[in-house]
């Protein structure tokens, strides 16, 4: 036997691998779900040790994606995520077209940069530009009012609804199919529905907070007509919580870091942790052993939905 052959055998398809029962799919959806709430969750934890090492503490999490190295790791997660949501294929059709419609918006805010530099009152340095005061194509990399910018801001707006409608309306349903799910007794059923319909919520309450932030005038170092460094020009007023102090307190970052907080918690439950948290087969425990615990230890659970 040859060792091109040996190899191909090697790689043959192995009884019993793929997935054959409905409670091995539902793992594998529940790790799909599991990882999107990860990544949600940990970007903007990352993100602001990333921006303490800039020069400037960006306006947003969006901004982040002209700080060197740190932007690369903003795109990065951020398409993972929405490649993550267009291969999550759900329980239903409608579902699936919202995951869809989600994992789009998702890379549409990566690869789409937002407006401005998220910088005041400073010159800081950039993925794409050393920056120069003198240099007045400026206007170009840091985008004022253009297509780019437009698309990653309804982008973004569309991306957190879709989200909040995923923990309002999707996650909240009953598979009537499951006896687990419909068994009355199961509290877990309960309090997973909770724990969505708070950050559903809350989802859309960070929404409205951020659309009366972004009535308020940028406050940033370059100018959006010509893109030339204008130190205080725009970033005079120290009256707190007013137009310009918005940008100056890195509001938009923190209220965006709740947001996908909210989205990160309430996937990760979706996820039921990885199999231990909140789990229908076990209806009264919110902490049990996992399904992947070793079976010689008698602790793999045999439930199916």
């Amino acid at each position: 036997m040859g060792v091109w052959t040996r190899i191909q055998e090697f790689f043959e398809p192995q009884p019993g691998w793929p997935l054959k029962t409905l409670n091995q799919f539902k793992r594998q959806r529940q790790i799909q779900a599991l990882w999107i709430g990860i990544l949600a969750f940990f970007l903007p934890i990352v993100l602001f040790f990333g921006n303490q090492s800039s020069a400037c503490f960006r306006d947003s999490i969006s901004h982040s994606y002209y700080i060197p190295f740190w932007g690369d790791v903003f795109v990065a997660t951020t398409c993972s995520v929405g490649l993550f949501l267009l291969f999550y294929r759900g329980q239903s059709c409608p579902e699936r077209a919202l995951a869809l419609a989600g994992g789009f918006f998702a890379i549409m805010v990566a690869l789409n940069p937002t407006n401005g530099t998220g910088c005041e009152e400073m010159i800081a340095q950039s993925r794409i530009f050393h920056l120069d005061p003198s240099d007045d194509t400026l206007a170009s990399a840091y985008p004022y009012k253009t297509t780019t910018g437009k698309i990653h801001l309804w982008s973004a707006i569309l991306l957190f609804i879709v989200l909040a409608i995923f923990n309002l309306f999707v996650f909240t349903a009953t598979d009537k199919t499951s006896k687990l799910q419909t068994n009355p007794k199961n509290h877990n059923k309960v309090i997973r529905n909770w724990i969505y319909r708070i950050c559903g919520g809350l989802m859309i309450a960070n929404l409205i907070a951020l659309a009366v932030g972004f009535g308020f005038k940028s406050c940033d170092a370059f100018h959006p007509d010509d893109g030339l460094f204008q130190p205080g020009l725009f970033c005079s007023d120290d009256h707190r919580f007013e137009s310009l102090s918005w940008d100056r307190n890195n509001l938009t970052f923190y209220f965006e870091w709740l947001g996908l907080a909210l989205f990160g918690i309430a996937w990760f439950v979706k996820g039921r942790g990885g199999g231990f948290l909140l789990t229908d087969e076990f209806p009264n425990q919110i902490i049990s052993k996992p399904w992947w615990w070793p079976v010689k230890l008698g602790c793999r659970i045999q439930g199916s939905e």
